[in-house]
């Protein structure tokens, strides 16, 4: 007797309407991350202790989905070259 492994599929499509990366986007181009963070850093002033811990926070967030980006990069570009 075998046991028959369904295999579930995600398309890139559906993972961009589950992340909103098109609205992320949209966002960045209006209000430049890196660029509020260079300020931020030339004037550390600008922000209290409790900003700092919640920027570092966002940061973390983002470092986690470093390597799922590095990956759909990866896989994007094999596929271009197939």
């Amino acid at each position: 007797m075998t046991k028959r492994t369904e295999e579930k599929v995600i398309h890139q499509s559906d993972l961009d309407k589950l992340l909103h990366l098109d609205e992320v986007m949209e966002q960045s181009n209006k209000n430049p991350f890196i660029k509020e963070l260079k300020q931020a850093i030339l004037d550390p002033s600008q922000l209290k202790l409790f900003q700092w811990h919640s920027l570092r926070s966002q940061i973390h967030e983002i470092e986690a989905l470093v390597p799922h980006i590095d990956l759909i990069i990866k896989l994007k570009k094999e596929n271009k070259e197939d």
